[in-house]
């Protein structure tokens, strides 16, 4: 446990809507300055998380969390004081907090939000398996996902792309791509996806930051993509992610029906350029050890407002350095995972990250073959 002096109680004194979702259910929130998210969840997924944070160090699940948002806990919204001061029969008013609709027992994890700090975080939402029914089902629900597996590409290739945002250099608005795109395409088309979320820009290297060289190609800068350098890096670092991601799952014997994979790199060329020596996002176990020993108490205090307790400065700190990053790698959505002794790993999931390590290593050889050669 972190011994640091606390800071004073940090106040959300409002939540919004998440800007930047590309897939799941409606009704997920970030605190105002986005840092968090405060997403609606069954009791599942909570307790999921809170096997994964606690973990002991023998505990194959205890790498799962590398690779999960961290999680801060949990809240329930039910409502706030009307009025504190007025002096009435004795009875307060609740009224909701938010406008949303929300029911009244519903719980909510509060996990960091894996884009903040990006200045353009292009994301991509990839849909994991091959089953998309959970054991306990009905059976008209097993029939009419069995039925969405075998028309989509999960059944075959256990991904489906459920939405992504890219943005251009020069705009400050993303290219959304809904998810029913994800479910109107073939095995063949994957490729083309992946090619959609990871453009490549037509110009040469970026200009370094702070240098004092200037040409045409680094003043007019092309729509979207990142520069063939840059792009190389993020690919190249993302697989190696995957291969990590799948190494880990293999050793966990659990079964996860629609979970996905999240991944976000920076889309603005200055700030990529600036984070290209940086690692991807992924802690290791012990940097991450090392980040629970610094608990959040997260609270509804009287008037409503979301209320994180107990931050040491040094967690403020790493925040800041872990700000700029080129791309990072998620796994998330745990509403319908269950830990299984005996029944061995999630070979639908295995196969579907497999996939995704076969289409950026495509994408980064195509890319490779654009990089300038240098004479020797």
């Amino acid at each position: 446990m972190s011994n640091s002096p606390l800071l004073p109680r940090p106040t959300i004194a409002a939540t919004r809507p998440l800007a930047a979702q590309v897939g799941g259910h409606a009704g997920i929130e970030t605190s105002e300055d986005d840092s968090l998210l405060i997403k609606p969840a069954l009791p599942r997924e909570i307790e999921f998380y809170q096997r994964i944070a606690a973990a002991g160090d023998h505990e194959e699940l205890l790498k799962l969390r590398n690779w999960t948002p961290k999680f801060l806990g949990v809240l329930k919204l039910e409502g706030q004081l009307k009025d504190l001061n007025a002096v009435g029969d004795g009875n307060m008013e609740i009224v909701p907090v938010h406008g949303n609709i929300v029911p009244e027992d519903k719980e909510r994890l509060v996990l960091e939000n894996v884009a903040y700090g990006f200045v353009k975080p292009c994301i991509l939402d990839v849909k994991l398996g091959t089953v998309l029914y959970d054991q306990d089902a009905p059976p008209e629900k097993q029939a009419r996902m069995i039925k969405v597996a075998h028309n989509t590409t999960s059944g075959e290739t256990g991904v489906r792309f459920t939405g992504f945002q890219v943005y251009g250099n020069d705009s400050s608005e993303p290219i959304l791509t809904p998810k029913s795109y994800g479910r109107s395409i073939k095995k063949e088309q994957l490729p083309d996806v992946i090619e959609m979320f990871f453009p490549v820009s037509s110009a040469p290297y970026p200009t370094p930051p702070n240098s004092t060289e200037t040409s045409d190609s680094n003043v007019s800068k092309p729509q979207s993509g990142l520069p063939a350098i840059l792009l190389h890096c993020v690919l190249t670092t993302l697989q190696a992610d995957l291969e990590e991601l799948k190494a880990t799952i293999a050793n966990i014997e659990m079964r996860m029906v629609g979970g996905s994979i999240l991944i976000v790199y920076e889309g603005d060329w200055e700030r990529a350029w600036k984070t290209l020596s940086m690692p991807s996002g992924t802690a290791t176990s012990e940097e991450e050890e090392e980040d629970d020993d610094d608990e959040v108490e997260v609270e509804i205090d009287e008037n409503g407002q979301i209320v994180l307790e107990s931050i040491p400065d040094e967690a403020i700190e790493e925040e800041e350095e872990h700000q700029a990053l080129l791309c990072s790698l998620s796994l998330i959505d745990f509403a319908h995972t269950r830990l299984i002794d005996g029944a061995g790993p999630d070979e639908g999931v295995l196969k579907g990250i497999q996939t995704m390590i076969d289409l950026l290593r495509q994408r980064k050889d195509k890319i490779a073959a654009m990089l300038p050669t240098c004479d020797v």
